[in-house]
């Protein structure tokens, strides 16, 4: 007997669910897309209406409510998070929420506790976690080709921009800046290839005054097997710098996360580069993963509790949990 097919709701259809995710989910096998929210009407019905013909509403308790809707993708900025995926748990529904979990772990923790109490699946949408090329990397750490990994170099620098989405640079909506934005995904990549941290310091600060949030942070992650990780991130420096180095006792490899990049790989037989193209919906492999766990047919790629456990370390960094 085959397992029925996974029908979305997204609830805040804005730019990340264009390319990334939206399109991911009416692709990936045994799903299939059927209606969106967002509070501007006329919005949403546009998306509707260029994504094949979709059911839209501007009410979330109508869209989780939906007598199709089986599963909720919750695609609000972080602060909205919280009452979304309470209201599909109450409903029943499977849950997507976008990283960070939320704007706060104590909200994040009651997200995880609702669903659970629900008996719904709730997935956090670190998506790195399936692409071929973090893939790739997470392997060659692990197999050994560099041998043993002793240290991790997490470079992010950049010229002062003000994001048009203003909700990112804001602490009370995002939970943090563009640290809080960009780097959850490194920290679960690293949980995700040495486990949960075990000690973590950190130092946020405000140099240029552009924004409310940090826009200058240090910190350093130790983990099992003595293998310690740095972040160095200046967002207000001169120029363009994005790095994520593992450094091993036989070798090193090195690779951007938030640009497609290849993997440099440098042990004593010289250096390649390994080239692994992000698929054009980079969501979608991470989405087949929920969808196949929804029904029942494979493991929870990213469950609540380990979404939490990066917002967690993110928190311990910036100073704000």
């Amino acid at each position: 007997m085959s397992a029925p097919v996974v029908t979305w709701g997204i609830i805040g259809c804005g730019a990340v669910t264009e390319v990334k995710s939206g399109p991911a989910l009416a692709q990936a096998e045994g799903s299939r897309l059927v209606a969106v929210m967002r509070r501007d009407g006329a919005k949403a019905q546009d998306y509707a209406q260029r994504h094949g013909g979709l059911d839209w509403t501007t009410d979330a308790q109508a869209l989780v409510n939906h007598p199709q809707v089986t599963a909720v993708y919750v695609a609000t900025p972080p602060a909205a998070h919280r009452d979304a995926v309470l209201l599909a748990a109450a409903a029943g529904k499977a849950v997507l929420v976008e990283k960070p979990i939320a704007a706060h772990s104590r909200d994040g923790a009651e997200m995880v506790a609702a669903c659970a109490a629900a008996g719904v699946p709730l997935s956090v949408a670190f998506y790195r976690r399936r692409l071929p090329r973090f893939q790739a990397l997470r392997e060659i750490v692990l197999s050994g080709r560099i041998g043993a990994p002793r240290a991790v170099s997490v470079r992010h620098v950049g010229p002062l921009t003000v994001p048009p989405e203003a909700w990112k640079v804001d602490p009370a909506v995002n939970g943090g800046g563009v640290f809080m934005d960009t780097q959850v995904h490194t920290l679960d990549w690293l949980t995700h290839v040495f486990g949960p941290p075990r000690a973590v310091s950190g130092l946020a600060r405000n140099q240029a005054g552009a924004y409310r949030a940090e826009d200058t942070v240090m910190a350093q992650i130790a983990y099992a097997g003595g293998v310690t990780a740095s972040f160095f991130c200046c967002y207000c420096a001169d120029a363009m710098e994005e790095t994520v180095t593992v450094i091993g006792t036989e070798g090193r490899a090195s690779m951007g996360f938030f640009r497609p990049d290849g993997i440099t790989l440098t042990t004593a037989a010289g250096t390649e580069t390994i080239d692994l193209p992000d698929p054009p919906h980079v969501h979608q492999p991470f989405i087949q993963a929920v969808v196949d766990h929804i029904r029942g047919r494979g493991d929870n790629p990213c469950d609540g509790d380990t979404g939490l456990a990066a917002l967690r370390t993110a928190e311990a960094i910036l100073g704000t949990g």
